[in-house]
Formats: C-alpha cells, sequence, structure tokens
C-alpha cells in the first residue's frame, strides 16, 4: 500500500459551523468557520486544508479554559495546507478552533464558483454553487478534506433577500438583517465527508412533490426551465423509493433537492440531499425529448441517488477504493432503471456500453486495478475513469449473477447497517457477501480487483462431440502481446454456458485450464460461453462453434449478439482470430432491429473504417464504405425518418441510431442528403421550436446537412447554436461542426470551438467528432492541439485535470500508425502537465499502436481485399 499522505491525526474535527457571505456581483466571498475539534495529542499548531484562500486570523477556545490567539498562519501552497500556530500548547480534548477567511467565486468549476445564465429578457446573469470531490471543499473553507474525516456540518448563509440559498439540509432559520440581506442557517447535517457539503445561491425555479415516507423532492433549475423538470422529479421519487426497500434502511435526510448548474465539469455530482448535475443530465421536455437523452437522464439521476447510501451513508475510507463509490453506483444505475422501466431493456445497453469500456480500457497494459494505491490525494483525478466506474461495476453484476438477489441484498443490508456514518475498505463489503452467502467472495473477487486485466476464454474443443467444454483463461490484451510473465495471472472465474435449449448452473475456473459441463446439447443449435455478458471477459471460439452462433444469430439474445460482437472484434484485432470471422460475422446482421445490437455494430464498424480507410488500399476502402451502407439500409427503410403515434422507446432508440449510420455511410445518396437538408432548414429557422426537429435524429440530420451543403449551413448551424436554448440541441451542432469535409471549415470549428461561445465543459465536443471522423480530421485536431496548447490549458487545464485528460486522448484517438503515436508521445511528454496526464497519455498511445499492428494483422487475411467485402452481403465465407 502506498503511503498516504495525510494531515496529521493529533487533532481531529467533529463538527463545523461554517458561514458564508458570497458577494456574486464582485466574484468573492467571507466566511467564517467554527471547528469543534478532539485534541488527540498536546499541540501548539493545527494543520487544515486550504487551498485559494486568505485565512486573515485564527484561533482556539479549549472547552475548559480561555481563547488562544494564533501567532501565525503559513500557507503551504504546493500541498494546499495551512499550519496555525499557537503561543501556547493547547491542551487535550475538545475545543473550537476558529478561522476568518476569504477566497473567490472562481470560474474553474471546482470549489465554490461562478456559474453563467441568461435570464428570459437575455441578460447574462451568475449564481454560486460548488464542487467539492476530490479535493476541493479546501477552496471554500479550511477543513480536514480526507474522507474518512467526517464529521457534521451547519452552514450559515448570507445573501441578497432576491435570491434564494439551498444547502443539504432544510433551513431551520431565516432572518433579513439591517443591510437587506437574508441570513440563513441550515440544519444539522448528517455525519458526512467534506466532499459531500454544497450549497447553491441564485435565481431558481423548482418543481416538487414527496416519496410515501414523505421526503420532499424538489427539481432546481435556473430562471426560464421549471416546465423541464418533470421527468427528473418522477424519476427522483421512484429511484428514492425503491432504493428504501431494496437497501433496508430509509434515506435519512428530510428532503432531497437535485438542481441543474448551467457551468459543470462532470455528469453530477452526489452531494448528501441535494445532489447538482449538468442540465443536459435532469432537464428535458418529456414530450419531445430523444430516447438516449431520457434513458441518460433517468440513469444518472438513479446512479447519483445509489450514491446516497453507497458513497454517503458508508463512505470508502481513502480514494484507492474511490470503486466502491463509483463501480456499485455505475451497475446500480442500470438495475434501478431497469425496475422503474423494464420496458427499455437497459441491460443490453449496459452490456453494449458500460461493459465495453471497461473491457477496452482494461485490454491495455497502461491500465490499472479497480483498487489502485494512491498516495497524494490529487492522483484520484486519474482513476475517475471507465475502470473504477465501468469495471466496477461489471464486477458488481458479476457477483450479483453468482449470489442471487437474495444473497446480494441481504449483503447490502448486512454492510449498511454496520458502517453506516462510517468508513469502509474493500474488504467489508466482500466479508457481508460472504457472511450471508457462505461463499469465498473475498477469494473471488481478489483476483478482478487488485490485480488488472482479465482473462479471454478460449474454447478448445467443440462441445457438441464431447458435451464439455474445455477452457483455457489467459490475460487478454488488445494488442495481442505476450511478455515474461503475463501467464502467471489467473482469474478466480465464473462460467455460464448456455445453449438454444437452457442455461447450465454457473461454474467457476479458478485454474489456467479446466472442462465445465455444457447446458443440454440434444437438439441444439448452438453454444455459447458468458451466456448473458455477466463475466467482463473476452471469449475465443474455434470455427465450427462460431460457424453455429452465427447462423443462428436471430436465436441468440441481444446481450449475446452484442457480446458476440464486441469479443469477434477484440479477438481479431488482438491476433487471436482470424480477421475473415469479423466480416461472416457482420453480415449475418443484416435483418438486425435491435438498437442497442445497431450501437454495438456501429461501433464495430467504426473501429474497422478507421483501420481500413487509413492502413488498406482505396479500392478495400470504398468496397468496405458500400459494404456498411447495404448493412444498415434494410434497416433504415424499416424504422424511417419519422417517428410514429406507436413508436416506444426501443424503436426511437433504433431509428436515432440507424440514422447515425446512414449519416455516416449513405449520405452521398442524393434522396438522403436532400431529406437531411431540407429537415436541418425547418430547425434553424426556428431552432427553439421543439416541432421543428426531432431530437432523436437530430445528430444524424445535423451530420449529413454539414458534409452535403458545406460552408452555407455550416454558417446557419452556428446562428441556431447562439439561438438554441436546450443544450443536447448543441452538443449535436458541435458533433455536426466537428464532421466538416473541408480543410477550412475545420478549422473554422476548432476556433469556434475556442471563441468563448462554447462553455469550457464542452469543449470536447468539436475535436471528439473531428478526429474520430477520419485521417484528415485527426490530423487537424492533433494540429490545433499543438499550436492552441497554453489557451486550451488556460481554459480547461487548469480549471479541471479530468476534463483536460479527455483533451489528451482525443489528440491521439484517430490514429493508426506507430509513427503518429510516437508524435502524440513525444508532443505530450515535452509538457509540464506530463506528470498529471501520464495514464491518459499511455493509454492513449497504446491505443494507436495496437490500431497500428491490426493494419498488419488485416493486411494477411481475406479482410484486405475488396472482393471480400464486395461479397460479404450475399454470401458468407462460413
Amino acid at each position: 500500500m502506498a503511503q498516504r499522505e495525510l494531515l496529521p491525526s493529533d487533532v481531529l474535527p467533529e463538527h463545523y459551523d461554517l458561514t458564508l457571505e458570497p458577494d456574486i456581483e464582485k466574484f468573492a466571498f467571507d466566511g467564517v468557520v467554527k471547528i469543534t475539534c478532539d485534541v488527540q495529542v498536546a499541540t501548539d499548531s493545527i494543520s487544515v486544508h486550504a487551498h485559494e484562500l486568505v485565512l486573515s486570523a485564527a484561533s482556539f477556545t479549549p472547552s475548559q479554559g480561555s481563547v488562544c490567539q494564533s501567532d501565525s498562519i503559513a500557507l503551504r501552497t504546493k500541498a494546499k495546507t495551512a499550519v496555525i500556530g499557537f503561543e501556547e500548547v493547547l491542551p487535550v480534548g475538545k475545543g473550537v478552533l476558529e478561522i476568518k477567511f476569504r477566497g473567490t467565486l472562481n470560474d474553474q468549476m471546482s470549489g465554490f464558483y461562478r456559474s453563467q445564465y441568461t435570464d428570459s429578457k437575455g441578460v447574462k446573469r451568475f449564481m454560486a454553487t460548488t464542487q467539492f470531490e476530490a479535493i476541493d471543499a479546501r477552496k471554500c473553507f479550511p477543513c480536514w478534506d480526507e474522507p474518512a474525516r467526517k464529521a457534521t456540518f451547519v452552514v450559515t448563509m448570507i445573501y441578497p433577500s432576491n435570491l434564494t440559498a439551498i444547502s443539504n439540509m432544510p433551513p431551520s432559520s431565516q432572518e433579513t438583517r439591517a443591510d437587506g440581506k437574508k441570513k440563513e442557517i441550515f440544519m444539522v447535517t448528517p455525519k458526512m465527508s467534506t466532499y459531500l457539503l454544497a450549497f447553491c445561491v441564485g435565481e431558481f425555479e423548482f418543481v416538487s412533490t414527496q416519496t410515501k415516507s414523505g421526503v420532499l423532492a424538489r427539481i432546481f433549475a435556473c430562471p426560464g426551465n421549471s416546465a423541464r423538470c418533470s421527468f427528473a422529479l418522477k424519476c427522483c421519487i421512484r429511484a428514492l423509493e425503491f432504493y428504501d426497500e431494496f437497501f433496508g434502511i430509509p434515506y435519512p435526510l428530510p428532503k432531497m433537492d437535485m438542481i441543474a448548474i448551467p457551468d459543470f465539469s462532470a455528469g453530477a455530482m452526489e452531494n448528501w440531499g441535494l445532489v447538482t448535475y449538468r442540465e443536459v443530465a435532469l432537464l428535458c421536455d418529456e414530450s419531445t425529448v430523444s430516447a438516449t437523452q431520457k434513458h441518460r437522464i433517468c440513469t444518472v439521476i438513479a446512479h447519483e441517488l445509489a450514491h446516497q447510501w453507497f458513497g454517503n451513508l458508508v463512505t470508502m475510507e481513502w480514494w484507492d477504493d474511490l470503486w466502491l463509490n463509483e463501480g456499485f453506483a455505475n451497475w446500480m444505475q442500470t438495475f434501478c432503471s431497469d425496475r422503474l422501466f423494464p420496458q427499455w431493456h437497459i441491460w443490453e445497453s449496459y452490456v453494449g456500453m458500460e461493459q465495453q469500456r471497461a473491457l477496452q480500457l482494461d485490454a491495455l497494459r497502461s491500465s490499472h486495478p479497480i483498487q489502485v494505491p494512491i498516495k497524494k490525494a490529487e492522483e484520484v483525478e486519474e482513476v475517475f475513469d471507465a475502470i473504477s466506474y465501468c469495471k466496477g461495476g461489471s464486477v458488481v453484476r458479476m457477483i450479483y449473477r453468482v449470489l442471487g438477489e437474495k444473497h446480494f441484498q441481504e449483503g447490502l443490508q448486512l454492510y449498511f447497517s454496520r458502517h453506516k456514518y462510517s468508513n469502509t475498505r474493500t474488504i467489508d463489503l466482500w466479508n457481508a457477501w460472504k457472511e450471508v452467502s457462505g461463499k469465498p467472495i473475498d477469494k473471488m473477487m481478489s483476483s478482478w480487483t487488485e490485480q488488472m486485466g482479465f482473462p479471454v476464454l478460449e474454447v478448445l474443443n467443440d462441445p457438441f462431440s464431447t458435451g464439455q467444454v474445455e477452457l483455457k483463461q489467459s490475460w487478454f490484451l488488445a494488442d495481442g502481446s505476450k511478455e515474461t510473465g503475463d501467464d502467471a495471472k489467473v482469474w478466480f472465474c465464473p462460467v455460464i454456458v448456455a445453449t438454444d435449449k437452457g442455461e447450465a448452473p454457473v461454474s467457476f475456473l479458478e485454474q489456467k485450464t479446466g472442462k465445465v459441463d455444457c447446458a443440454n446439447l440434444a437438439g441444439a443449435s448452438f453454444m455459447k460461453v458468458n451466456f448473458g455478458q455477466h463475466v467482463p471477459v473476452r471469449v475465443l471460439y474455434p470455427e465450427p462453434v462460431f460457424k453455429r452462433l452465427v447462423q443462428n444469430l436471430k436465436a441468440i439474445p441481444a446481450e449475446d449478439r452484442i457480446g458476440l460482437l464486441s469479443d469477434t472484434f477484440a479477438t481479431c484485432k488482438a491476433g487471436g482470430a482470424d480477421p475473415g470471422f469479423i466480416v461472416d460475422l457482420l453480415s449475418g446482421f443484416k435483418e438486425e432491429l435491435n438498437h442497442n445490437v445497431w450501437s454495438e455494430l456501429s461501433a464495430c464498424l467504426g473501429g474497422l473504417e478507421k483501420i481500413i480507410l487509413q492502413g488498406l488500399d482505396d479500392d478495400t476502402g470504398a468496397a468496405f464504405q458500400d459494404f456498411c451502407s447495404k448493412l444498415v439500409l434494410p434497416a433504415f427503410k424499416y424504422i424511417g425518418w419519422d417517428q410514429l403515434p406507436s413508436d416506444d422507446d426501443n424503436a426511437k432508440g433504433l431509428r436515432s441510431t440507424v440514422l447515425s449510420a446512414v449519416a455516416k455511410y449513405c449520405y452521398k445518396d442524393p434522396s438522403i442528403s436532400a431529406e437531411a437538408v431540407k429537415r436541418c432548414k425547418a430547425f434553424v429557422a426556428d431552432p427553439n421550436n421543439v416541432a421543428s426537429l426531432n431530437a432523436d435524429i437530430r445528430l444524424a440530420v445535423f451530420d449529413v446537412t454539414v458534409k452535403s451543403e458545406g460552408d452555407a449551413m455550416f454558417d446557419e448551424l452556428i446562428k441556431a447554436h447562439d439561438m438554441v436554448k436546450d443544450g443536447a440541441a448543441k452538443i449535436h451542432i458541435y458533433g455536426a461542426l466537428g464532421k466538416a469535409q473541408s480543410a477550412t471549415l475545420r478549422n473554422r470549428a476548432l476556433e469556434f470551438n475556442l471563441s468563448g461561445s462554447v462553455r469550457s465543459q464542452d469543449l470536447i465536443y468539436i475535436p471528439m467528432a473531428m478526429a474520430s471522423s477520419g485521417k484528415d480530421g485527426a490530423e487537424a485536431v492533433f494540429d490545433w492541439m499543438q499550436a492552441e496548447y497554453e489557451r486550451i490549458y488556460e481554459i480547461i487545464g487548469a480549471t479541471s485535470m479530468m476534463l483536460f485528460q479527455n483533451m489528451v486522448r482525443v489528440s491521439g484517438t484517430g490514429f493508426v500508425t506507430h509513427e503518429k503515436a510516437d508524435a502524440v508521445e513525444n508532443f505530450w511528454k515535452a509538457k509540464q502537465v506530463y506528470q498529471n496526464v501520464q495514464k491518459a497519455l499511455a493509454q492513449t498511445v497504446e491505443n494507436i499502436r495496437s490500431n497500428a499492428l491490426f493494419v498488419d494483422r488485416l493486411k494477411n487475411s481475406k479482410a484486405a481485399k475488396a472482393p471480400t467485402w464486395g461479397s460479404a452481403m450475399a454470401d458468407s465465407r462460413l
């Protein structure tokens, strides 16, 4: 375990009485904090966290004795701490540390910061809000800013009387002062970590209702948005009531507020009783919202509300167990959403999105374990990633399948009751599940959380002749590389095998090789390993077993079609399977109509397109693109442009996904481009009229239009961007601008990105779309990154390292050669910020090199020949 850098434990906090007076016009705040402390060891100094604050005075009053004034306050900028010295030695026992301070309402989306919005009259105004996770409470007030230093809090806010203030708890008193300002005191919080404290001051509207148990739920937004809060309120109520029952411990606060913040670096933040969100993650018009955004709003709310128990009520002891918060909430968001809206079939989406994000990142040597050693708290910024969230969630899903719901739920309830209002480590959760189930959860799970990576399960035989599946496990790596020591890795791996005639009980592969009984093979048409995709592994089949799966795709459940697609693409890329397999498999999906399967199809086609168009000859590239258009057109003819009254969210999702593929592969078709342009013109003529363009097809329409019309519609979309109020529409505009076909328009799009018209939280969308659009787009983004590095860093690097890491990734995401891998690596290594982005850079470079190796593998296969793709839709090699 890394030696953690913590504040001294000679003085510990128990309660904070925090008073703040923000000046939203001058972007500043004054504060005083009175911290009830327990002096464990007599000392003449107290160390606290403080960053970007001016501490003007401090004193300590022992419970038995007179006040001791500080004689020195030493700010340690690099450590983000302050050491307060006293003339006298402070006695052991309780006392109150009082500190007066001043800070800035910054524009960095961290600490106590300002966010800009436009009111109904078109006037730009500001609100004040907070974002403290992971280590930015110290930017608002002096404190012990560590998750294990839990305390209670009373917040007092002094602010202009025309505004509204909210915090974690309801107000206990309010008065109007002689100067006309309000002084509002909020009720004492439960015992909690500093990163969960929150408050907002500004002009707000809200909608509200109550849960069955009487908890007040409110959705807040800037003026003019209350009509877009209703769906979020429904999700909030239903999720709280579901969690009350499932966790067995009622939500412990009297209210749950959720608020949409215009400037917000993350997607949302689980502050206890006051959850903050990006506007696009909370607000929508339920009658016109796209199915994708609607599902996203529900899952984000379910994620943050799961944290009210898992993370807030029970908190990880230190950041190396961050996954306890985020991995569990990642799984729970889907579990809860599926119970609320079973018609969405949201586990299919989980397998295609969350699980695949985990497997893609964890297939790199530059990945990290779920439980990653953290020495300095600042290091945690690099592990708010797909490992902590998505792999964490995937292993929770695996545990749920192994334990069954009864033992899974009983273990959680034991964990919560045993550790509420305190801190835990991963082993505490394993012990709770082990205790209720009698199963060796700790033994099984250590191989998944303490070592990085995951196995590929290679099927060594044709079980139709033996009745058993012979399996071999080995560390799966995206580039297929082998190094000394790789074979030492072994996972305690659950194995779930099924045929179209039934599913076998869960078996376990604990060694490198083993045999597993199949389900009923009599009369079966196919056999699949990892049925249901409950385990985060890849599976590699011999040709006869793979052939049966391809021939019976329609009989295979959607989750497993998604898994088969992703596993085949990944194993072909890594050199484990013949690249011809992916051609055969893709050909079998010409009648596919499931939108989640189509999302995975699009991901596979996009991955192949990047490799083929940049790495193979032009004839093969043209044949591949023709193959893609033929694959998507049957689904397009089925779903069409227009929403039908009978369409459910699955049909809307299919239309959205298929039209996006049409925009990519069929945009040169005159009838398609003409229809898209017509619809885009209707939108730009009246961008705030929700009836002007269906949200489900908006991105596809914009993409085709920018590719087809060039300069004229590019300008019109920028004008529409400045007018439209819907954040989701703005994001779709960014995506389309990034698809511009000419060098001139690409440069204009990137200039627009830094013009001040795009909020810093959204700066990633244009370069991400451009870098993914092809070789020219990838080159343009990297050139822009090099030329504008200082400006980009100033806007977001100094604001949010998590956001800036995305810029590092996008700088290389479109490349497929070793030369480009070297160029990207050398550029970032020469920058001072390199120390803060090492993981992101290493992963980016490794992905580029993996693509380069895939180019070489494709060149030596039938997939490199144009006739292979030309005949693929008519006849499969198998």
